[in-house]
């Protein structure tokens, strides 16, 4: 039987934070923990049109900041917001969406998905 496992590099946390996402005809919201996602200009303007998602631009870019700006701070926001545009926001296809924090960590960190088991797996990492 084939299991998918998760590896992560990294450190569990507690107090996890929920970003959600919600696209209408009239309005884009984007929440923290149920609270309005605070614009982080100050660090960087890259969006005078406000958040968006879902392909690689001035929007998904501005919100790939803000949320790694509140999730992991300044200085890993300002690092690390491109790839995770790439990676992340520009892959949330759906009018609405969720991301744990956990999540976002993992994108930072490295995560691979392998659907094997853990023993081939690790054979084939010994070459075996």
């Amino acid at each position: 039987m084939l299991k998918s496992y998760l590896i992560r590099i990294g450190v569990e946390r507690e107090n996890v934070s929920t970003y959600k996402g919600m696209r209408t005809a009239e309005v884009i919201d984007v929440t923290v923990d149920g609270v309005p996602l605070q614009p982080r200009l100050d660090l960087r303007a890259l969006s005078s049109d406000g958040y968006e998602w879902g392909y690689v631009g001035s929007g998904p870019y501005q919100l790939a900041l803000d949320i790694l700006a509140h999730e992991v701070g300044d200085r890993r926001a300002l690092g690390n917001y491109r790839s995770f545009c790439e990676n992340t926001i520009a892959r949330l296809k759906a009018d609405s969406w969720v991301l744990e924090g956990d999540q976002i960590e993992m994108s930072l960190q490295g995560v691979v998905e392998v659907d094997m088991t853990l023993e081939e797996l690790l054979n084939k990492v010994r070459g075996i």
